[in-house]
């Protein structure tokens, strides 16, 4: 029997990442579809940027990646979309790496509109500890990516370095 996951812990909890990263975007104008909402495919925009700004904060941008070995390329995306976003809301996307082993990281995210915002100031992306994350406000979207790490000459897999999952999961330490 499967059991069900207790809703009142956000998703993160009792993952092995080392931290989360927050990023806020606002709403424009051209993002939106024919009914008012965002269109689905900018809330892939949203993670993408996120991923990407996330890896940099921790100093692995693909600059840093390539001597390495790789870089990392999107592979598969599932996103759920729970309620629409609309113009000029204020949306925080809490991302983390919810997985690393051979070539395959999964990172795991999840939007929410920020509340009591003034609709003049956006917060400042950046890291924080998952054990005190941010307050969960209205979720928008949850989603999952399945990224690879490849040799950019080639495009052939190959298996993450271990100071690169060291920097974002605990336990992986050699």
């Amino acid at each position: 029997m499967r059991s069900v996951p207790d809703q009142s812990l956000p998703p993160w909890h009792g993952s092995l990442t080392r931290h989360l990263y927050l990023a806020y975007f606002r709403v424009r104008f051209h993002e939106l579809d024919p009914l008012s909402h965002v269109n689905n495919a900018v809330y892939l925009n949203y993670l993408e940027q996120s991923a990407i700004d996330h890896a940099a904060a921790e100093g692995y941008d693909a600059a840093t990646l390539r001597p390495l070995g790789g870089v990392f390329i999107a592979r598969r995306h599932e996103i759920i979309y729970v309620r629409p976003a609309l113009e000029n809301d204020l949306l925080r996307v809490t991302t983390w790496p919810d997985g690393m082993s051979g070539a395959r990281a999964m990172r795991a995210y999840q939007i929410t509109r920020v509340g009591g915002d003034s609709g003049r100031t956006t917060p400042i992306d950046g890291r924080c500890d998952p054990s005190n994350g941010p307050d969960s406000d209205d979720v928008i979207v949850t989603a999952r990516t399945e990224w690879a790490f490849v040799d950019p000459a080639s495009g052939r897999p190959r298996r993450i370095p271990w100071q690169v999952c060291n920097a974002f999961l605990r336990g992986h330490e050699e």
